[in-house]
């Protein structure tokens, strides 16, 4: 089980707001689980997803059809990290 949380930086804040956090059976279903608890809630904006002891901050892109583009937050917390 790896632990996972996500944050957001919402607009005129200096500091992260924790929102959200869980297990998931991998790296890969905990980072997905904390991109869908709160990314597809807030919209654009800056996150920080942490997955185990990795993080990263994120802002979703947007498809030309006006949807989250959450490719990028694959490309930031891959599935396998290094050490």
């Amino acid at each position: 089980m790896e632990r996972w949380r996500v944050g957001v930086l919402r607009s005129g804040a200096e500091s992260v707001a924790w929102t959200d956090h869980g297990e998931g059976q991998d790296r890969e279903s905990a980072r997905d689980a904390a991109v869908y608890a709160r990314v597809l809630a807030e919209g654009r904006q800056e996150f920080r997803v942490q997955v185990a002891e990795n993080e990263a901050y994120v802002y979703p892109g947007e498809t030309g059809d006006g949807e989250l583009e959450l490719t990028g937050i694959r490309d930031v917390l891959p599935q396998r990290y290094s050490r």
